[in-house]
């Protein structure tokens, strides 16, 4: 059996646990391992739909600061209320927020067909050719400013719905190629399926 095969099996093991009511942040702390040491990321972490944020639920070698500093997604005013799109939607922050909300530029090569962002150089990327610049969107950087290179964010959806995101960072350059970014994005269907389902039970 292959690696990629391997890994899939592994996490649909792991979350099988959750149709007996196994506990769902260990479960996935152990899928989070898994997918580490598959990837080579130290840091990999699930955001996942809360109220109208998409702060973290489970992470895995991010550190605290980091956590709380990236958190919350939605943009808020001066006077603290949640700024929105025209079509009533939250503005949600940085590229995780569009991937979130599918507000990407398909245009753009850092961009997969199913809607996941990945680089393998996030200082090359904001050197030459910027999101702000090359598709208007505002960008924290705070993932580049920390040391982290190589940086995928797959949405983790269900019968369509994206209820998440899949976040894995490595401070190690090109980790990632366009085939191992597809089978995160088929390892996050399988977790949002499972977690919704465990969630809605």
């Amino acid at each position: 059996m292959g690696t990629e095969r391997r890994l899939v099996c592994r996490v649909q093991a792991l979350l099988a646990r959750l149709e007996d009511d196994a506990d769902l942040q260990r479960t996935l702390q152990t899928v989070l391992g898994v997918i580490s040491a598959a990837s080579g990321c130290e840091s990999v972490g699930i955001r996942w739909k809360a109220e109208e944020d998409y702060p973290y639920f489970v992470t895995r070698g991010f550190g605290i600061e980091f956590v709380v500093r990236e958190g919350p997604l939605c943009d808020r005013d001066s006077g603290g209320l949640i700024v929105r799109h025209g079509d009533g939607t939250p503005q949600l922050a940085c590229m995780c927020g569009a991937v979130i909300q599918g507000r990407i530029d398909g245009a753009q090569s850092y961009f997969t067909e199913g809607g996941s962002f990945w680089t393998n150089g996030t200082t090359a990327l904001l050197r030459e050719s910027p999101p702000k610049e090359s598709w208007g969107l505002k960008t924290r950087n705070y993932c580049n400013a920390v040391g982290y290179e190589s940086v995928a964010l797959v949405p983790m959806r269900r019968d369509e719905e994206t209820y998440g995101l899949l976040q894995l960072n490595s401070r190690t350059p090109k980790r990632f190629t366009r085939h191992q970014i597809e089978l995160y994005e088929r390892v996050a269907g399988e977790m949002a399926r499972a977690i919704a389902g465990q969630r809605e039970r």
